[in-house]
């Protein structure tokens, strides 16, 4: 049904829209349009004494040009600063730091997919799906520390998706944070005490800046070493790669020195089929010399 839309002239040849009709139109919901206004990001052409706000053919440019750069995944803050710039240099200087994030995500994904194709290998031409899904390939690598947004709670493992969406929300009501990386959970129980129903259960998201509010805050996640593999499948059946991990690190004479980390690269936030999920099993190891020193 076509879109019927009651104009109102500020001046002769303006076309003037309700805050209701310009969220129709711009696809952003009144809350949102209110919370631009407020930080200073998108100002109505005018305001009425009653408080009613009035948008102009100008603000729908301007919107559009906010979702453009939101789909770019900057923050608000920044864009705000672009557009009050408005500096064609400067915005071009941002775009192109942008696009050097994305090439460094890109060549990250690059080495998964490497990854994933010695994993469609392992599988390919097994008389069984259980040959299958007993050979992992074992990585053996350090990782560098980063910052992330994070809340922690004793809880059941059902509650991870809820609490991984939680850290989206937070992200998305920001004016300054951006997502940098795939979001991941931290189980900080031991094995010989791990429970799904009751267990200490971190969420984290790799972020731009620093952020304390609430159950919600960022620290420092810790790099070193770590051996690690892809998990391909149902969580039902990660704990085939997980055996794969404890027997590769007692063969060759690894400790265990700190909490598992899942780092999920693809789930049920981008598909229902489970089958597809891919999961990357990260755990902090030390040689049995250094551990014992």
């Amino acid at each position: 049904m076509a879109l019927q839309t009651c104009f109102i002239f500020k001046n002769e040849g303006d076309f003037i829209y309700t805050i209701g009709e310009f969220a129709k139109i711009s696809k952003v919901s009144s809350r949102m349009l209110r919370h631009y206004d407020k930080i200073g990001l998108l100002k109505p052409s005018y305001i009425e004494q009653n408080g009613y706000r009035y948008y102009s053919d100008e603000e729908i440019y301007k919107i559009s040009m906010i979702k453009q750069f939101r789909r770019y995944g900057f923050s608000l803050e920044v864009i705000k600063s672009l557009l009050c710039k408005n500096d064609v240099e400067y915005t071009l200087q941002v775009l192109q730091n942008k696009i050097d994030e994305l090439q460094q995500s890109a060549t990250e994904h690059h080495y998964l997919m490497m990854e994933l194709e010695r994993q469609i290998r392992t599988m390919s031409g097994k008389d069984n799906i259980y040959e299958s899904i007993r050979r992992f390939d074992i990585l053996l690598g350090h990782r560098r520390e980063f910052l992330a947004l994070c809340q922690r709670k004793r809880t059941n493992e059902e509650a991870i998706d809820q609490m991984i969406n939680e850290l989206y929300e937070v992200i998305a009501s920001s004016n300054d944070l951006v997502s940098t990386g795939t979001h991941l959970t931290i189980f900080h129980q031991s094995y010989s005490d791990y429970d799904p129903d009751d267990s200490d259960i971190e969420v984290c998201l790799p972020v731009n800046a620093e952020y304390n509010q609430e159950v919600y805050y960022t620290r420092i996640i810790e790099g070193g070493l770590y051996m690690s593999t892809i998990f391909i499948g149902s969580y039902d059946t990660i704990g085939n790669a997980y055996i794969a991990l404890m027997n590769w690190a007692k063969h060759n004479n690894y400790s265990i020195i700190g909490p598992t980390v899942e780092r999920y690269y693809r789930d049920g936030i981008e598909t229902d089929n489970q089958s597809e999920y891919i999961t990357e099993i990260c755990i902090p190891i030390a040689s049995h010399s250094n551990s014992a020193q």
